[in-house]
């Protein structure tokens, strides 16, 4: 399924429910309902790294981390390493 934003770019549904962009990056199903969302992150997974950018940053600046970097990132997350 396709879906058109405002300001005319075309995404993606994935057969995960996720929100596919013109670069491959995907959002949250659960979070994120709209290709324009104000508060995700998007994504994107391929065999040598994980990269993730803000949704809402027009230059697309990308962090990108190996496979076992984001397991851990995960893993902390999960067992409230970064809780505040």
């Amino acid at each position: 399924m396709k879906i058109y934003s405002a300001d005319g770019r075309v995404f993606e549904v994935n057969e995960r429910g996720q929100v596919v962009d013109e670069d491959g990056f995907f959002t949250s199903s659960t979070t994120c309902k709209h290709p324009i969302c104000k508060t995700c992150v998007s994504v994107k997974i391929d065999q040598d790294t994980i990269q993730v950018r803000d949704t809402k940053d027009p230059k697309k600046i990308t962090l990108s981390f190996t496979h076992e970097e984001w397991e851990e990132f995960i893993k902390g997350a999960k067992n409230g390493e970064f809780d505040l």
